[in-house]
């Protein structure tokens, strides 16, 4: 009987030590894995650290760097003003431009895209002017940044018919937006985690058409309480539109950038005297 007993007992230690041998072991799992996924997170955040150190060298040794600091665009240092004189757009990147007589400007030298329109003395409209003959100044009312990494095809497309001269706009690989360096390679993901990760504006898909979709950061309230220019007559704030082509099989999805536009909220805006 003493025997049984003693038996029993050792098969009890027996398995209350395989069983401690298991949670030691599972714990040890647990630690290892936990290391693991540490390990990859810091690796990761490292690799995002050293990428926009790596591109923030690349876009600064560019020639002509393009900045969207929230409401503001800069030109290598200089911020270009909408709805201004168009001399004062010219003194800041020059006037190697052609024109098609549609109210655009297609640099060939600096890769941009302006869109004009003629505002006219008294604020009266076209017919209007037209009947009594009334002066009027040129300004520019949204700016269009043209992106790399498009395929041939598609920029060959670009250069037939009335839009000859688009094809003949450069291209910029890089551009700051709001603090981070943004990539003509860049899809719409990557560049919302840039901005989420500073607590920047984030752009969302608002609409696609033909062979485009477009994302804007209409309704951010940063970049509607930002004021781009202290002489607007009345309040208005900046769009930003970054552009992709669309997939041939897929619409809905982007497959690259073509463009990002910079533009107030109202085309007809007017600057104090």
């Amino acid at each position: 009987m003493v025997r049984n007993e003693f038996q029993s007992l050792i098969n009890r230690r027996t398995r209350q030590g395989c069983w401690l041998g298991i949670k030691m072991i599972f714990c040890m799992v647990l630690f290892f894995c936990f290391m693991a996924c540490s390990g990859q997170s810091g690796k990761r955040k490292t690799n995002k650290i050293r990428d926009q150190k790596e591109l923030q060298k690349l876009w600064t040794q560019e020639k002509h760097r393009l900045e969207i600091d929230y409401c503001k665009l800069y030109y290598n240092g200089k911020q270009i003003m909408l709805h201004d004189s168009i001399s004062n757009l010219k003194r800041i990147i020059g006037a190697n431009y052609k024109d098609n007589d549609m109210g655009g400007l297609f640099y060939q030298d600096v890769p941009v895209f302006v869109m004009l329109r003629k505002r006219f003395k008294g604020g009266v409209s076209t017919a209007e002017a037209e009947a009594t003959n009334a002066s009027y100044t040129t300004v520019p009312v949204s700016i269009q940044i043209m992106m790399g990494g498009g395929k041939k095809e598609a920029s060959e497309k670009t250069t037939t018919g009335s839009n000859s001269y688009a094809g003949s706009i450069p291209k910029a690989k890089y551009i700051k937006i709001n603090g981070a360096i943004i990539s003509s390679d860049m899809m719409p993901d990557k560049i919302n985690e840039l901005m989420e990760s500073n607590r920047k504006p984030v752009f969302g898909a608002r609409r696609t058409w033909a062979y485009a979709k477009v994302y804007s950061s209409t309704g951010n309230p940063r970049m509607e309480q930002c004021q781009p220019d202290p002489r607007l007559k009345q309040e208005d704030w900046t769009d930003i539109e970054i552009r992709y082509q669309t997939k041939p099989d897929d619409e809905s999805e982007p497959s690259y950038m073509t463009s990002i536009t910079y533009q107030y909220s109202n085309r007809y805006a007017e600057i104090k005297p």
